[in-house]
């Protein structure tokens, strides 16, 4: 587990908080404004944010963030100007956790090694959504981000069984990603019910913390979370549908990147009143 992650979750845990998990598409709307939106989550008080590197065939995303993917890859925004966009933001704010999320393809393309050595001191985390475990490039990816102190964050679904549960989480590193609805993200809302039976039962094999994402997508959904058994919520979608709208009203990126600062910090006061 990479130190930052571990202390955000150790601090948030006795202070009996959750973590708020943001979450944007890396040169969406462009290249510059998405930096100064992943700085202005940073101020927000986000305590982990995601950054995606676009795909434009991503299997776990919804329209609205593949919306943002084809938009984004249209720009000529590459896995090189998002590493970039990541180490300013990790100039401009030193604590927070910073995760890269994406696919194996654009990983494996760009060459793992290269990936991990340059994201070493910026990027504590990498999500790699369609990486199931035991494959030869989740052992190649894990090694070698292992070397750079990185974590590969596992995901857990609805549908994977209790034997799978246990394989996953053995050599789990950083926290586990709980999916709470089965397929696209920003499509079906989470069932508070079910997701907590599922987080009791990863937490029967795993001491690291535990975080809900998929389908949380309102103010009511981040107070109803607030009360679950996760450690952190990840909020995806609903962050990338606000970017869209400000964006259809300015072009300015500092009003946009303010109007997504407020937006989380109203979030972050929801879920941890």
């Amino acid at each position: 587990m990479t130190a930052r992650i571990k202390k955000i979750f150790d601090k948030l845990k006795s202070e009996n908080k959750k973590a708020f998990i943001s979450f944007s598409v890396g040169g969406y709307p462009d290249e510059e404004t998405s930096l100064e939106i992943a700085k202005s989550i940073a101020d927000s008080g986000a305590h982990i944010h995601e950054i995606s590197f676009p795909h434009a065939e991503a299997q776990a995303d919804g329209p609205i963030i593949q919306l943002a993917n084809i938009q984004s890859i249209n720009k000529g925004i590459n896995l090189k100007k998002i590493i970039n966009i990541a180490k300013k933001v990790r100039n401009h704010n030193s604590e927070i956790g910073l995760c890269m999320m994406g696919y194996i393809n654009n990983l494996f393309i760009y060459g793992i090694e290269k990936f991990s050595k340059e994201i070493s001191g910026i990027i504590d985390a990498v999500i790699c959504v369609d990486l199931t475990t035991e494959v030869d490039e989740e052992k190649q990816l894990k090694d070698a981000l292992k070397k750079e102190n990185i974590a590969l964050i596992k995901l857990i679904t609805p549908t994977t069984s209790d034997e799978r549960i246990e394989k996953i989480t053995k050599n789990a590193e950083g926290f586990i990603y709980s999916v709470n609805v089965e397929g696209q993200t920003g499509v079906k809302s989470a069932n508070i019910d079910r997701v907590n039976s599922q987080i009791e039962k990863i937490k029967k094999y795993t001491k690291i913390p535990v975080v809900s994402g998929f389908g949380i997508k309102t103010e009511e959904d981040v107070k109803i979370f607030s009360k679950s058994k996760a450690d952190g919520i990840v909020l995806g979608s609903a962050i990338v549908k606000e970017i869209q709208k400000k964006n259809e009203e300015t072009n300015d990126k500092q009003i946009i990147a303010n109007f997504i600062r407020d937006y989380c910090n109203k979030l972050i006061k929801i879920l941890n009143k």
